[in-house]
């Protein structure tokens, strides 16, 4: 009786951790977003060759993190198109900004989550599709 008590305990402690850790990664990746989105809006350069270096390494990261990691990648992408959108909602015409930023922000508008389409609703799609003969 207490070997399993025993157990039950340390699976409720462990299914804990895990939860606790993938809120952890939720977190992380949401805010590292925000803090990357405000980083490139206030950014200004000394000159065009490293405006054009930062916004290839930002792509570089995303595009590891989408090879690494593809739920972290989509949190971030979501909290991206967010923090772009609340500041484009801020900022309306005032806030100035250059091409390469307005090229990266467009992405950002654009991002769509594709992975939230059910087996059931693909295959809705391909039977809507598909020609019927009578």
């Amino acid at each position: 009786m207490r070997i399993t008590t025993l157990l039950a305990v340390l699976f409720a402690l462990g299914l804990a951790t895990v939860v606790s850790a993938q809120d952890n990664t939720v977190s992380f990746y949401e805010k590292q977003a925000r803090k990357d989105a405000q980083l490139e809006q206030s950014s200004t350069f000394s000159s065009l060759e490293d405006e054009k270096d930062f916004w290839y390494d930002q792509a570089r990261y995303e595009k590891d993190l989408k090879t690494q990691d593809s739920k972290a990648y989509n949190i971030y992408m979501k909290a991206k198109r967010l923090a772009y959108s609340e500041h484009a909602e801020s900022c309306k015409n005032q806030c100035i900004h250059s091409d390469y930023y307005y090229k990266q922000a467009s992405f950002y508008f654009t991002y769509k989550d594709n992975q939230n389409l059910s087996k059931e609703a693909v295959g809705e799609i391909v039977q809507v599709a598909s020609p019927r003969i009578f």
